[in-house]
């Protein structure tokens, strides 16, 4: 490469430096609006999940659920993706679609894709899959979509929520939640069952948790999936920086080199010029 061109390079790599540093920023400011909040609810809302699945479990097994509950239920199971409507997030969005595309492959349950990222990742990698899709925004609530979204998946019996969920900023992990009450199985689960008494019934409570409470532990999966994006996109636009940062090194060592030879050079011919006129 030419002097020109390596200075070329530099300026490029700068540029890029600068817009890659202030998606990190924004990034980071959107982490943190929402970080507190849902690290503040998760517990909270896990332990309620945890009750609705003692609720379930506490009917008569003989006991059609679909017959007695508040909805208008078809009995079926759902599978949601949530996804992103654009890019950058590192690999969070394909972890999550991998442990998606696995449980819909091994159960009978309709899929359900949230945002456009996902439409696209399913056209390339299976496109036969058959599946309905809902918009929802990246950059905070919705809630005109995700009423929406709700009033589709509280006409299913067990709505399964796939999603990304925060652990740490160097570690996001896919995750499936269920919203419906129903216990996910998982190898090796040897959980006991235990038997409550409810009050006022059994129904009423049942009643509580399909009308209040399924939309709200819906909203929390949401924010999950939002919080454990930011940090993804973060941690990999700061990867973004540093290799930024190696390849200007390696171009400025590169120009140090071509300045060096091109002096060497200009010695050289200095050199054979004075050989030559004490020649003649």
């Amino acid at each position: 490469m030419t002097k020109k061109q390596i200075n070329q390079q530099i300026d490029d790599l700068k540029g890029l430096k600068s817009l890659v540093e202030t998606y990190e920023e924004v990034a980071a400011l959107r982490m943190q609006a929402i970080r507190q909040s849902v690290l503040v609810a998760r517990d909270f809302l896990d332990g309620l999940s945890a009750v609705f699945a003692q609720v379930k479990s506490n009917i008569d097994k003989n006991v059609d659920v679909t017959s007695i509950s508040t909805l208008n239920r078809n009995g079926k199971s759902v599978a949601v993706f949530i996804s992103a409507n654009e890019g950058l997030y590192g690999d969070i969005i394909n972890k999550t679609y991998e442990l998606f595309i696995q449980f819909v492959g091994k159960r009978e349950a309709d899929a359900v894709v949230i945002g456009k990222l996902g439409v696209k990742i399913v056209s390339e990698r299976n496109p036969t899959l058959l599946y309905n899709y809902f918009d929802f925004s990246d950059k905070g609530k919705d809630m005109d979509n995700l009423g929406l979204v709700m009033r589709y998946l509280l006409q299913f019996e067990r709505i399964y929520v796939f999603h990304g969920r925060y652990q740490s900023l160097l570690n996001q992990e896919p995750v499936v939640s269920s919203i419906s009450g129903d216990q996910i199985a998982v190898a090796g689960d040897a959980s006991e069952h235990h038997l409550y008494l409810f009050e006022p019934n059994i129904m009423d409570v049942l009643r509580m948790f399909e009308g209040e409470i399924m939309a709200t532990m819906f909203s929390q999966t949401m924010h999950e999936s939002q919080l454990a994006k930011f940090a993804s996109r973060l941690f990999h636009l700061d990867q973004a920086v540093g290799s930024i940062d190696q390849t200007l090194g390696e171009a400025n060592v590169g120009k140090r080199r071509v300045i060096h030879a091109l002096a060497a050079r200009k010695q050289l011919n200095t050199i054979s010029g004075i050989y030559l006129w004490g020649n003649s």
